[in-house]
């Protein structure tokens, strides 16, 4: 076992690290998590190491790099811009039922009828 096995993990089990430290007996990681010579965390009741270290340790090179942090300002403004976008489309929607509910013609009808009779007073000849 290589680290590249471990591709997109960050840390690797007792067993995983053993494998990749030589075939090392597990036993034995445990032994060297405990005299500090492999920089583990306790997770439950078992160890795991981390990648990095272990890539660093057997050498391997082209070390997979860190991800990326996200961007927190451009993402708070794509979602501002989805929620300013969605409340005009609901208002837009309120405004219109509560003009058909009092009879009124809505906006897009009006400017409707306001083209029509344009077309119809230019295509009447003149006297």
């Amino acid at each position: 076992m290589t680290p590249d096995d471990l591709a997109g993990k960050l840390f690797a089990s007792t067993k995983e690290t053993a494998a990749i430290l030589d075939n090392a007996d597990p036993r034995t990681i445990r032994r060297m998590i405990a005299d500090d010579t492999i920089p583990a965390r306790k997770n439950g009741c078992r160890y795991i190491a981390p990648v990095a270290w272990l890539r660093e340790f057997v050498g391997t090179p082209g070390a997979a790099p860190a991800p990326a942090a996200p961007d927190y300002d451009e993402l708070a403004e794509r979602v501002a811009d989805r929620v300013i976008a969605r409340l005009g489309r609901l208002l837009a929607a309120m405004a219109a039922a509560d003009m058909t509910a009092a009879g009124m013609p809505l906006p897009a009808a009006k400017l409707d009828s306001q083209l029509k009779d344009r077309r119809r007073d230019h295509d009447t000849p003149a006297a």
